[in-house]
């Protein structure tokens, strides 16, 4: 998950030179539902009869709320910035988790995710935060709607079977995203014939939508959404590796070392998770 994610903002950065955030969200999403349609016919996996509108709050925090949040967001703040709100995901969820889902973690699971957080701020940068109220806000609106697909998508898993709620969140994500991009007038699948936009559309469809949000949900069938969410960091480190193979961009000592912060701080999070629940 976090690889594919990871990878992602290079697939995402060349296609929006070429068409609009909107858009493309919404060629990601139709792109998406169309392969989950054809794992079905194809009987990768199958649907059992439920009553999954259940699963209409999952797809209103992810992909909905959040896709709106942050696209919206960034056109007030840098995406660094933006990197760095989302990265509180984690802290948010380790606060709440107790509250709203009863699942207690050790205490010093709150060290683990602090340094996580602390390695983004250092591969992003402390001078990255500009504090545009509005951006901000808009961004955080997009980590609360993360939160609690966490906590929804964790509670949906105890009727739902990890590929119902993933194949649920894609066809509403490709609904709601095209007739958005129809009422905005932005709407143009011309736009896939362009050779980066498909390509992007493709990566982002089938594996950062489909494949991704799967194996999201399928952890958090498995383990708490604190475990889950905190490897959501790893991205960061990815995409700073990924830039140095790809662009060409240079590495410094505080990406490294923020870099070890964030694996340091995922390994702590699901080691003493681990240990916790074997002492209980």
């Amino acid at each position: 998950m976090s690889l594919i994610f990871g990878l992602s903002f290079l697939f995402t950065k060349n296609a929006l030179d070429y068409t609009c955030p909107m858009n493309f969200i919404a060629l990601r999403f139709t792109i998406a539902s169309i392969f989950m349609i054809i794992l079905y016919f194809l009987k990768v996996f199958t649907l059992e009869r439920k009553n999954y509108l259940k699963l209409f709050i999952v797809a209103f925090f992810q992909p909905i709320l959040y896709f709106i949040f942050e696209t919206s967001g960034l056109v007030f703040v840098p995406s660094s910035e933006a990197g760095i709100l989302i990265a509180t995901i984690p802290i948010f969820i380790t606060f709440l988790s107790p509250l709203i889902l009863k699942e207690k973690t050790p205490k010093i699971n709150l060290l683990f995710v602090f340094l996580s957080f602390l390695g983004v701020l250092l591969i992003l940068g402390f001078n990255s935060l500009k504090g545009n109220i509005k951006g901000d806000l808009l961004i955080l609106g997009a980590v609360m709607s993360a939160v609690f697909y966490n906590f929804s998508s964790r509670k949906s898993s105890s009727e739902f079977k990890p590929e119902e709620i993933t194949f649920f969140m894609m066809i509403v994500g490709a609904i709601f995203f095209n007739l958005l991009a129809l009422v905005r007038n932005e709407l143009n699948y011309k736009a896939l014939l362009n050779l980066h936009v498909f390509t992007s559309a493709i990566y982002l469809g089938i594996l950062s939508s489909s494949v991704a949000f799967f194996l999201v949900n399928y952890m958090l069938s498995k383990v708490s959404p604190v475990q889950s969410a905190i490897f959501a960091n790893l991205t960061t480190v990815v995409s700073v590796v990924a830039g140095a193979l790809f662009r060409k961009e240079t590495i410094s000592l505080n990406h490294v070392i923020g870099m070890l912060f964030i694996i340091f701080g995922v390994w702590g999070v699901n080691y003493f998770n681990y240990r916790f629940s074997r002492e209980k």
